[in-house]
């Protein structure tokens, strides 16, 4: 029973299409692009409001 268990994993496994080296740079490349991107917009977007928020308290 078990080891049918496992039998089937391994046969499941196999249809499995993994991507290869090349494909999973470019996409991890892309994700690091994306996420330093998104990062330098919410930076910017803070800043603005920090100095909104700033001015319109008075300085404090």
């Amino acid at each position: 029973m078990i080891s049918n268990f496992f039998n089937e994993i391994k046969s499941e496994l196999g249809k499995i299409s993994w991507i290869d080296k090349n494909e999973n740079i470019k996409s991890t490349a892309g994700v690091v692009v994306v996420t330093i991107i998104l990062g330098i917009i919410l930076l910017i977007i803070d800043l603005i409001f920090s100095s909104l928020t700033e001015f319109l308290l008075g300085g404090m």
